[in-house]
């Protein structure tokens, strides 16, 4: 037989015809079963280690004037470890909005600080997160808050918040604070326009732990971007730079010289003022009562102090309604509440934040109420 030229490609052929076709495939790398269920499991266990082991190596240096920082203020995840630490030292939370967090003055001048010194230690923790209205509250405790168990809570409330439509979050304006805390369906929220997509992204991110992780990241040290945003930026910048491992101070708002409120270029108003019955953000404040009480925990509510010497005659008249209101709801449920006097004017550095020594004496008003003695430290 022939070795010729048609011989051998007849040969070839006939091999190629022979051998079977490999799978089509465009990795180059392929995985049989059981190495995609190590992979698999492999990312499931980083996804939710990381951000575990992430806390055991950044250092949350919590003191007793400890306060979520300014510029961590949409950093829930922040937030929920620090709160983890005060009920793991069994201290009292204070929870509340940019009052108790203390917007115009500094951590060893808020309410917490100078309860603390009239209970001669350290048994009360501020709580507070800036700009937190009833809304966002309500989901900050559902959430990033469900440490606050079986102990005692003392939860600000600030007519603020009610004082307008839009406070209220039923008006036109549709830019508030905290949009990722408040309901992105039900109960629903007339000014908030998100698009169903982000709406889910949203109710995703609360309950993943590795996004919570991400979303610290972005805040703590990309300046709020993702990291291919912040690369496009800085292309020839270290992305591992930023990463100090060292959280912002918590020092007060940018506020530069705080004053009263008559020499900061605030003026008297009329505020409308919403009735409670069809209020969301009281709607809001009371599923938050809810919340911590099935909880197992005793909550007292401070209401106010709110600036009424900035308030005209008939909008006065109002609010003195709301708060006997607001008092009587309280007590037909059986909260334990304290509904103060107005500060002295110059205390106050607008409508509802005291100055330093307006929480001074808020506090030393609040520690000698006989409402409040249940919530002060056993001994």
């Amino acid at each position: 037989m022939g070795t010729g030229p048609e011989q051998e490609v007849q040969r070839r052929t006939r091999k190629t015809a022979e051998a079977p076709e490999p799978a089509f495939s465009s990795n180059a790398v392929r995985l049989s079963p059981r190495e995609w269920l190590i992979a698999g499991g492999t990312a499931v266990a980083l996804f939710f280690l990381v951000p575990r082991a992430w806390q055991a190596i950044e250092p949350l240096d919590a003191g007793p004037d400890y306060r979520v920082p300014y510029k961590l203020g949409e950093d829930y995840s922040l937030y929920q470890r620090y709160c983890r630490k005060v009920c793991a030292e069994d201290a009292t939370p204070i929870v509340g909005d940019s009052v108790v967090w203390g917007h115009y003055v500094a951590g060893n001048e808020t309410l917490s600080h100078y309860v603390n010194e009239l209970s001669a230690g350290t048994h009360y923790a501020n709580l507070g997160l800036d700009g937190s209205h009833p809304a966002a509250l309500a989901g900050l405790v559902d959430t990033y808050a469900s440490d606050i168990r079986a102990r005692r809570v003392v939860l600000f409330c600030n007519p603020l918040w009610m004082t307008s439509p839009d406070r209220d979050l039923r008006g036109k304006t549709e830019r508030f604070n905290h949009p990722r805390l408040v309901p992105q369906f039900v109960p629903r929220i007339p000014c908030y326009k998100e698009p169903l997509e982000a709406r889910l992204g949203i109710v995703v991110q609360r309950r993943l732990p590795f996004q919570n992780w991400v979303q610290h990241m972005r805040t703590a040290y990309f300046d709020g971007d993702d990291l291919a945003s912040w690369t496009m930026n800085r292309p020839y910048e270290n992305p591992a730079g930023p990463i100090t491992l060292r959280l912002p101070d918590s020092e007060p708002s940018p506020v530069e010289g705080p004053k009263p409120w008559f020499e900061g270029g605030f003026e008297s108003f009329n505020a409308p003022w919403i009735e409670l019955e069809t209020s969301i953000q009281w709607e809001s404040f009371c599923r938050t009562i809810a919340l911590l009480r099935d909880r197992g925990n005793q909550v007292f509510v401070l209401v106010g102090p709110f600036n009424e010497h900035m308030l005209k005659p008939a909008s006065l008249s109002k609010y003195q309604d709301m708060k006997a209101h607001i008092g009587n709801w309280l007590s037909k449920h059986e909260v334990p509440h304290y509904i103060p006097e107005p500060l002295p004017s110059d205390h106050y550095a607008d409508a509802s934040h005291p100055l330093a020594k307006g929480y001074a004496l808020l506090a030393r008003r609040l520690w000698e109420s006989s409402a409040f003695a249940a919530f002060r430290p056993k001994d």
